[in-house]
C-alpha cells in the first residue's frame, strides 16, 4: 500500500508511505516513509502494478504535485499541478515487518 500522510511534520499532504500486507485487507503492519515533498502537495497516490517487475522487487508509483494546500507560494517552474511518477526499489527498504 502507498499511501498520503494528512498534516506531516513539513507539509500538509506531502509526505508518502508504504506498508505491506500477507492480504489485500490487511492486517497492514508498520509503515516506512518513502517520499518527502517539504512545503508541497503530493496526494492520490497510485500505484502501476503494469510497470512494476513481476518478482516484486520494484515498484512505481504516481501522484499529483501541487502547491495547493501547502500554503508555498512558490510553485516548482513547469511542475506546478502535475502527475510525477515515482521508482521505488523494495530490495533497498529495510524490512518493515516481521513474519515470513
Amino acid at each position: 500500500m502507498i499511501f498520503t500522510q494528512y498534516g506531516g511534520e513539513s507539509s500538509l499532504l506531502g509526505e508518502v508511505w508504504y506498508s505491506e500486507s500477507p492480504s489485500p485487507t490487511g492486517p497492514w503492519t508498520t509503515a516506512k516513509k518513502i517520499a518527502t515533498h517539504h512545503q508541497y502537495s503530493f496526494y492520490n497516490p497510485k500505484i502501476h502494478p503494469e510497470f512494476s517487475d513481476p518478482d516484486g522487487k520494484v515498484l512505481y508509483f504516481e501522484g499529483t504535485y501541487t502547491t495547493s494546500f501547502s500554503g508555498n507560494p512558490s510553485p516548482t517552474p513547469r511542475y506546478e499541478y502535475n502527475q510525477i511518477l515515482y521508482r521505488l526499489e523494495l530490495k533497498r527498504l529495510e524490512p518493515i515487518h516481521s513474519g515470513n
